[in-house]
């Protein structure tokens, strides 16, 4: 990953800088700049991160292009407009599929992260299940306030190991890259979390298979048989194994092992260290054994219960 710490008055390089992260960025008119351009980055194929501050009377283009853009920008004179309509950029906002026109007079202080479409649409259909997810969006600003929240708290550890940690090991980098692109399709609108709301892929699935997610995921947090599931799916535990498996590619209890460890990152994520454990979540996901937790923790997402409650 290249990392770039520039200063300068010039809008040109400005221009260069933001293309970094964002290739289709453009100025159509930059009136002086003062205090000068400071940006912060890093960046690799199909991926950027920056942040910067900037002084001056300027309009600027970003076309997404083939990548999802989130960004965020503070100051006094912010005009944004995004698919016709007026955006607040003071909180963060999500560019795909057409251009973003932001004219802005004083200092702001800005940042983006960028990922390729092709990236943002294979994790989709990871955390999906549906292998035929295209992410389209339905919306710009945040689902919630602890969307918000989670979100910000994710853009912040990757501001601290991107572009202030003197450490920079490549396998940390990844991670980081991979949390900002999680975070972002769990905090925006779209095609991938109107898939999650209603519990199954966006393709359709066999009436049996959906009845029996759909009591998987009411009755998480407590004690499920496969004898149980089978009875809401209607189906025998042996037909139902089968028709489970032919239709997402996973046993009914692997299902259920993943909706729980997948609500346990989630609270992790979003628990404050000083309040929480990983041993009372763990818990109330169903997780008795916590070696056992932390062990299939580490197997499915590449690091420990409490490297994610620290984060």
């Amino acid at each position: 990953m290249e990392h770039t710490h520039v200063e300068t008055r010039d809008a040109t390089t400005v221009q260069e800088m933001w293309q970094t992260v964002i290739p289709g960025a453009r100025i159509s008119r930059a009136d002086g700049i003062q205090p000068a351009f400071v940006f912060h980055g890093a960046a690799e194929p199909g991926f950027g991160f920056c942040d910067y501050t900037v002084g001056s009377t300027m309009v600027t283009e970003s076309d997404p292009g083939d990548q999802m853009i989130v960004g965020r920008i503070a100051g006094p004179r912010i005009r944004a407009t995004y698919r016709r309509d007026r955006i607040d950029t003071t909180v963060p906002f999500v560019v795909m599929d057409r251009p973003i026109e932001i004219a802005f007079s004083g200092r702001i202080a800005g940042t983006a992260v960028s990922f390729a479409r092709g990236d943002v649409d294979e994790a989709a259909r990871r955390l999906s299940g549906d292998d035929t997810l295209r992410v389209r969006p339905i919306g710009h600003a945040p689902m919630s306030e602890q969307r918000l929240r989670y979100w910000t708290r994710t853009w912040e550890y990757g501001r601290d190991v991107l572009l202030r940690s003197p450490e920079r090991a490549p396998v940390i980098a990844q991670q980081v890259r991979s949390l900002l692109l999680e975070a972002s399709l769990m905090t925006f609108p779209s095609t991938f979390t109107e898939a999650l709301a209603a519990g199954r892929p966006a393709r359709a699935l066999p009436a049996p298979v959906r009845r029996a997610k759909a009591y998987i995921d009411a009755h998480a947090t407590g004690p499920i048989a496969l004898s149980d599931i089978a009875e809401a799916a209607r189906l025998s535990p042996r037909g139902l194994q089968y028709a489970f498996r032919t239709a997402t590619g996973r046993t009914p209890m692997q299902y259920v092992r993943r909706v729980r460890l997948d609500a346990a990152r989630a609270e992790l994520r979003a628990a404050d260290p000083s309040a929480e454990t990983v041993a009372a979540i763990a818990a109330r996901w169903g997780f008795s054994n916590l070696g056992r937790f932390a062990a299939m923790y580490r197997a499915e997402f590449g690091e420990t219960p409490s490297t994610t409650l620290r984060s």
